[in-house]
């Protein structure tokens, strides 16, 4: 055990969309699993823009619990997403470790004093992998999909099946806010600034109440930010593949030269025209849409917008 890791502070960063059902029973689990840890506990619950009870389930549990643990309420002045609302969390933490996890109910929190202890034992950052999901078997293959694409195309060793929940140490956490991106995949950033990194296998549990936080558009967006935020393979791809259309178009005209000239067989051209026409076009929207991703993102980056806006602290 590293010898300056004994008694010490950890800080909880819990983000929080819509939660205000499951916030209880969340928390009251979480602070069970804590008990036995011999540390200073920081929880930062970051409200991003919750329309139903939430921020007023959050204020009764600081009342209620503040004595056993120190509690912080960022609340936002609207719904910044979920990496805005990691990011609050990660800024406002003051521990020695931090703990990332959703309060949706998925996130296993038996599995933090493995992390702990992990951490302890000199690993400065503990992800958790999630050996088993309990989402429907079409978003399962496409959570898998994506990951095995991901790992493929990035540079960087993002563990596949890894997620936001996992423990950081001070250091890493420090490093993950010095970085400046507003498109932010924290998967690809904890892995990105390196240090020793250990996985643990966490089962994923399934959300006890109401639908995900996060719908298709926003796993969309997020998946976007992770292929397109860590690697310019698909910028490689595009022009790859305009070199490959060029070959063939060449192909096809001296194939159509050579039956013209040498063979009298009359060819109606019209279907193979329009085949190639409407091949060509639905490629070229493609590298187009492809190419206004990474604009996009460009232009977010050289607004210099914060984050986040922070409405009240409490």
């Amino acid at each position: 055990m590293d010898q300056g890791r004994g008694s010490v502070k950890l800080s909880l960063v819990l983000p929080v969309f819509n939660e205000a059902e499951n916030l209880r029973t969340f928390f009251e689990e979480l602070l069970a699993n804590l008990d036995s840890l011999e540390m200073e506990l920081e929880a930062i619950f970051v409200n991003d823009g919750s329309r139903d009870a939430s921020l007023a389930v959050m204020r009764e549990l600081k009342d209620e619990f503040g004595a056993r643990v120190v509690i912080v309420i960022l609340d936002l002045a609207r719904n910044f997403g979920h990496p805005a609302a990691v990011t609050a969390g990660i800024e406002q933490a003051t521990g020695d470790a931090v703990l990332l996890m959703d309060t949706d109910m998925q996130d296993d929190p038996a599995a933090i004093r493995e992390m702990v202890t992990k951490w302890k034992d000199g690993a400065d950052v503990v992800y958790a992998t999630r050996t088993t999901r309990k989402e429907p078997l079409p978003l399962r293959m496409l959570f898998h999909a994506y990951h095995r694409l991901f790992s493929t195309i990035t540079p960087i060793d993002v563990p596949p099946a890894a997620g936001n929940f996992g423990l950081i140490d001070r250091r890493v956490a420090d490093e993950i806010r010095r970085l400046p991106e507003h498109n932010r995949y924290f998967p690809g950033l904890r892995a990105w600034v390196g240090f020793r990194q250990e996985g643990l296998e966490v089962p994923r549990r399934a959300r006890s109440v109401g639908p995900s936080r996060v719908g298709l558009a926003g796993l969309t967006e997020l998946a976007l930010d992770g292929l397109l935020g860590f690697s310019a393979l698909p910028l490689r791809l595009a022009f790859a593949a305009a070199i490959v259309l060029a070959l063939a178009a060449l192909l096809g005209i001296a194939a159509i030269f050579y039956i013209k000239i040498f063979t009298d067989m009359a060819v109606p051209m019209w279907s193979s025209i329009m085949t190639v026409v409407l091949f060509s076009s639905s490629v070229q929207f493609f590298l187009i849409g492809l190419l206004g991703e990474y604009v996009a993102r460009i232009y977010s980056e050289v607004k210099h917008r914060p984050h986040f806006i922070v409405r009240k602290r409490y």
